[in-house]
């Protein structure tokens, strides 16, 4: 990572990859929860599905006890367990489709993030950051709740609690570490804007 500074600005440049963008996506709280919801769904759907397999199995094995409607039982439970293994299979691709990892090489192959040296200063009145496209983005601190910190980067926070489009890396190229006080800095300005 190149850094440069002044006493009021920090600059850092990094290069965005495939697991920076997989490290923003796991950190998103509603990528989690629709997670979590398709994977409690198709727990649910596997249930069913094991349901109707044991009502099938005993209408088979126990014909003289359904008498004339053993059949019509028989291809109704069949339907059944097949919509039921559809649903699992649906929930499964579901999940794979929402995981972080597809969703960071979706973003990057699509634009919605750019791969390229990203450039990042931390100024006394916010943060502003420019991508590898031009453009531009400038966030006021008293904009700013607060940092989640992951692995490889500080996520920005609105007042909300939600991540914002932008974050601040710990590494870039060459994966050199910044100046441990980075974390101190960047709490200290929110704080700062905050009060």
């Amino acid at each position: 990572m190149a850094m440069a500074g002044t006493t009021d600005t920090l600059v850092l440049r990094c290069e965005l990859s495939w697991e920076d963008v997989r490290e923003i996506m796991a950190a998103s709280r509603l990528l989690t929860v629709m997670r979590r919801s398709w994977l409690t769904a198709g727990v649910l759907f596997a249930a069913l599905l094991a349901e109707s397999l044991v009502l099938l199995l005993l209408v088979v094995t126990r014909p003289a006890a359904y008498g004339a409607h053993r059949g019509l039982l028989r291809d109704e439970l069949i339907a059944g367990a097949a919509l039921c293994l559809l649903l699992v299979c649906w929930s499964a691709l579901r999940v794979w489709r929402l995981s972080p990892g597809r969703q960071a090489r979706h973003a990057l192959a699509t634009g919605v993030w750019l791969h390229g040296t990203y450039e990042y200063k931390l100024r006394h009145d916010g943060v502003a950051w420019r991508a590898p496209d031009g453009s531009a983005a400038f966030l006021p601190w008293p904009a700013l709740a607060g940092a989640c910190e992951t692995g490889r980067m500080f996520l920005l926070l609105d007042q909300e609690g939600r991540n914002v489009r932008g974050f601040i890396p710990k590494t870039g190229r060459g994966g050199q570490q910044p100046d441990a006080e980075l974390d101190n800095l960047i709490r200290e300005r929110i704080n700062s804007g905050i009060s």
